[in-house]
């Protein structure tokens, strides 16, 4: 009797040899911390590359959505050692900081080889890539202007008293569109003083985010705004009456520029994150669906998104493209000035 009873418990064990395996697997499988934004973004990171790349790998991938000066604050705060995510994917003005006191690792194209196809410009220091480039421009409702602007000195045309909208300088588009400003109104693009009283000129509606603009733009509050492409375009898609312009005297840019944290225990894993980032198919994704315009030069437009977006080597030799890490040291100040004078 006892034998049998020692058989049982033998063959229950044999049995339930598979299912421990697999609650082990699972409780070793590693997750990735990547930074990405919410609502559209999300939606197509998730499909076209968080949720193949979690299956090709046997990875959990987590997304912390937010803005990038909150990462970087978040960054900062932790220290480079034990940084709070693997990956981060932000706009370049607020990266300079923690590039330059090491948080970041040096760019592996062994595990990243697509980063040998990108543009020469989409490289940055010795750590970062861009994984996606999007104009600013000038987005405007089609019912409401009476002609098509050319200019950035058409925001400033009568007919848009009080239906102007641009953005606070601690917003990426805001300070580029400031950099305009103080272009075509004064000597160079840091000819503050000439900027800040074109700004003060406008009276625009002013406002933090991308999508509270819009929104803006949508409900009618404003009849043009400072926009990327991409954001316009995706309205447009959705019915909404807007084109969009790339002024003549240049376009700054907006970029997704991606690092992999030096202190990211997942370092490996993180490279090939941004490998599958940088793939034609996850590039084109992102074009076909979102507007953004890939930096991938291989990667083959279908013709009417190509119209939109940046879409060869012609496009990207316009591209006005600042340096940050010089900016960066002076942007608290100019802030502050702004905050006087604008706000």
């Amino acid at each position: 009797m006892r034998l049998r009873a020692v058989i049982s418990v033998s063959l229950l064990a044999l049995l339930l040899l598979p299912a421990f395996a697999g609650v082990a697997a699972a409780q070793t499988k590693p997750t990735l911390v990547v930074t990405g934004y919410g609502g559209r973004w999300s939606e197509v990171m998730k499909r076209a590359l968080t949720e193949p790349f979690e299956k090709k790998h046997n990875v959990k991938v987590e997304i912390v959505t937010g803005i990038t000066t909150e990462w970087v604050a978040k960054l900062m705060a932790a220290g480079p050692d034990t940084p709070p995510f693997d990956v981060i994917v932000g706009n370049e003005p607020p990266l300079p900081i923690p590039r330059e006191r090491g948080f970041f690792d040096k760019r592996n194209v062994g595990l990243a080889p697509n980063i040998k196809s990108v543009y020469e410009k989409a490289l940055v220091g010795d750590t970062g890539v861009v994984l996606f480039w999007s104009r600013i421009g000038l987005a405007y409702r089609t019912d409401l202007a009476k002609q098509k602007p050319q200019s950035w000195k058409d925001f400033w045309n009568d007919e848009f008293t009080g239906r102007r909208g641009t953005y606070t300088i601690t917003n990426t588009l805001g300070i580029n569109f400031l950099f305009m400003a103080n272009k075509v109104y004064g000597k160079d693009y840091f000819d503050l003083d000439a900027g800040l009283a074109a700004v003060r000129r406008l009276q625009p509606k002013i406002v933090d985010f991308t999508g509270t603009m819009e929104k803006f733009l949508e409900q009618k509050e404003v009849a043009i705004a400072v926009l990327h492409d991409g954001s316009a375009w995706d309205l447009a898609k959705r019915g909404v009456p807007i084109d969009w312009v790339a002024p003549f005297e240049g376009v700054p840019i907006l970029d997704q520029v991606a690092h992999v944290m030096r202190g990211s225990k997942n370092k490996d894993l993180a490279w090939k994150l941004i490998d599958a980032y940088l793939s034609p198919e996850v590039q084109l994704a992102y074009a076909t669906e979102l507007f953004f315009s890939p930096t991938n030069r291989t990667v083959k437009l279908p013709p009417d998104v190509a119209r939109k977006i940046i879409s060869g080597p012609k496009d990207v030799e316009q591209l006005v493209i600042f340096d940050w890490s010089q900016i960066a040291k002076q942007r608290p100040a100019w802030t502050e000035r702004w905050n006087k004078e604008i706000r």
